[in-house]
């Protein structure tokens, strides 16, 4: 067993309850709203009479905040600690998801968005901080067993809300969405999340660690990769986000699936996610920056096979590039910048990051839906998606990830392979 195992399985065993708040939290805090929302857009296009791309403007509304809110909440962890903010943003989605009730007309339903995009990625820059403060010989492998949880709500989620919607509504149904947040998330954070040590940034001199955050930060704008990694994430979340916003509509209207079908196949993709999830994680903590880069490639074929999902053996061919792919997509930005820069005032570096994200998460969707209501059809849009994605793959290769390397060189390992 070389040094980088036995480090690896240490970890495991020491912080299993990192994972398990991780995990629960994702599952609940995050899921939720995350996939619920492709279910409710041809809800609210039956009861207002709204476009397509008015209606996924709901996604835009949440990741524009989200791009405000995630460099804020980095400087907050640094600041106060993750369990505050983890506990903090969860209560907002939750709210979020009640107020739907009051929903009447766009400005309403995109504000609730913003409510979300507080939420959704406050939660995901907490988690990554979470992860990468506690695992190092493993980090992308304890994030990816972490992120089985939104892997687990893929599957549930849309078959519940889906069930949902047909009895109740989609006002209400939304509203019992937010039960997982109150009963499930907050319980386990207040009782498990205890101990504190995670909570103490990595500082590299002095006292001031928000300070020296934003500074270092300053000085990564100047590098080349920071605008490489940049450039790829905000790519590849173009392409995903584009995808899931609007898989539903694309399933339900254009392909004539029923909802329980699209369901089921949302359901399906989330079970691939469970294996997908870890096994993603340990390619990027074996391969770093190239793993990252395969990953994006898979994303492109995943819009490509989109377009003939009609065919089941394509069907079956999208949804496993998508599970990988969207894995990818939740797993770069902790990986890249860690790898790439190290674990100081990391808090603030990955809310840049998640920021960044967010901007490509919210021009995706209504991309992809005003060039659907121009021309009537997602070929033109997927397909544009499919060159982002390539594009993300290719703009990552220069990116040296330095911090990684150092850290399989002192464990025994040279470039990624083992010394004879």
């Amino acid at each position: 067993m070389t040094g980088v195992d036995t480090a690896f399985w240490q970890e495991f065993r020491s912080n299993w309850r990192v994972l398990l708040v991780a995990f629960v939290c994702l599952l609940a805090a995050f899921s939720a709203p995350a996939f619920a929302m492709p279910f409710l857009f041809s809800s609210v296009i039956d009861e207002f009479g709204w476009t397509r791309e008015q209606a996924t403007m709901l996604a835009s509304a949440k990741y524009l905040a989200g791009a405000v809110v995630a460099v804020g909440v980095g400087h907050f962890i640094d600041v106060i600690g993750v369990r505050i903010v983890l506990i903090g943003v969860s209560v907002i989605g939750g709210l979020a998801l009640l107020s739907f009730q009051w929903v009447s007309d766009l400005t309403h339903y995109y504000l609730v968005g913003m409510l979300l995009g507080i939420a959704g990625p406050g939660t995901i820059v907490a988690i990554k901080v979470l992860i990468s403060r506690t695992f190092h010989a493993s980090q992308g492998t304890a994030m990816g067993i972490a992120m089985l949880g939104t892997s687990v709500g893929s599957i549930v989620v849309p078959l519940v809300i889906t069930w949902l919607i047909a009895g109740h509504g989609w006002r209400i149904a939304t509203a019992l969405m937010s039960l997982g947040v109150w009963f499930l998330a907050l319980p386990i954070m207040l009782f498990f999340l205890s101990d504190r040590a995670f909570d103490r940034p990595e500082r590299v001199s002095g006292d001031n660690t928000a300070a020296l955050g934003w500074e270092l930060v300053r000085q990564f704008v100047g590098q080349a990769r920071f605008w490489y990694i940049a450039a790829a994430v905000f790519l590849a979340a173009f392409a995903d986000q584009a995808l899931t916003q609007h898989q539903a509509l694309y399933f339900e209207i254009d392909l004539g699936l029923a909802a329980t079908v699209v369901g089921a196949t949302y359901s399906g993709m989330g079970m691939m996610a469970i294996l997908s999830r870890p096994l993603v994680g340990i390619v990027f903590d074996r391969l770093s920056t190239r793993g990252v880069s395969l990953a994006y490639l898979v994303l492109g074929a995943a819009c490509l096979f989109g377009l003939g999902a009609i065919n089941p053996l394509l069907l079956g061919a999208f949804l496993v590039c998508r599970a990988i792919s969207h894995s990818a997509v939740l797993l770069d930005t902790v990986v890249l910048a860690k790898h790439s820069f190290g674990l100081t005032n990391i808090g603030v570096l990955l809310g840049v990051y998640t920021a960044i994200v967010n901007l490509g998460f919210m021009l995706g969707p209504p991309f992809v839906g005003h060039l659907y209501d121009v021309t009537g059809s997602y070929v033109l849009p997927f397909s544009i998606c499919a060159v982002a994605a390539v594009g993300a793959a290719v703009v990552l290769l220069p990116v040296r990830p330095d911090y990684w390397l150092e850290l399989r060189r002192q464990h025994g390992l040279a470039d990624g392979r083992a010394r004879d």
